[in-house]
């Protein structure tokens, strides 16, 4: 049963119009969101709201959560204060390595922490979820740790001189490590030797 028609310049007042719009405006950025997260939980393979919190308030889309796992290779290339050909080579070679387009979010992203160094705090925190990620995925870090390393000695040394991989790299490296576990610390040790 319809009921009678409704009068929309009596029903709906003129002066709660801007209310209106804003709970519209509201609910459409809800909507978004919920999309978002579930995009970025189909990406990273969890359901794990805490995690999906900080992902997103971090940034993230479901798109660019596909490089998640590579942000400590920004960490290595920026430890020195900048990032030279090299380094910047280095990391996005990974990047086309598996097989992420140029002009697709999770590339530009990478390519923009490349371009300006990220916040210690994006630093820290991203590298958090990436250790707290790969736990729950039962990933050791090995191959983290090996391209760490390839970032690292991508730049180092003065024509094939000298460390390839310095002290301030080294010691990110093995603190990624660290965040893994034992035996990505062992790849350091066995690729780096114990300084």
């Amino acid at each position: 049963m319809a009921g009678p028609p409704i009068d929309e310049k009596s029903h709906f007042l003129a002066e709660t119009k801007d209310r209106r719009a804003a709970i519209r405006s509201r609910l459409d950025e809800a909507s978004a969101r919920a999309g978002n997260r579930q995009a970025i939980a189909e990406t990273v393979g969890t359901e794990e709201v805490p995690l999906l919190d900080r992902l997103e308030q971090l940034g993230f889309t479901g798109d660019s959560a596909r490089v998640l796992d590579l942000l400590p290779l920004v960490h290595v290339a920026w430890v020195d204060g900048k990032v030279d050909r090299r380094e910047r080579a280095a990391v996005l070679a990974v990047v086309d390595h598996r097989g992420i387009p140029k002009d697709s979010d999770a590339c530009l992203l990478v390519e923009s922490l490349l371009e300006e160094r990220p916040s210690e705090t994006f630093m820290a925190e991203s590298l958090a979820l990436v250790s707290e990620l790969a736990a729950s995925r039962g990933n050791d870090g090995t191959k983290l740790v090996e391209l760490c390393a390839d970032v690292a000695e991508a730049s180092g040394g003065l024509f094939g001189f000298g460390k390839r991989v310095d002290d301030a790299e080294y010691a990110l490296i093995r603190r990624i490590a660290e965040a893994f576990g034992a035996e990505a610390e062992a790849a350091v040790l066995a690729r780096l030797g114990k300084r």
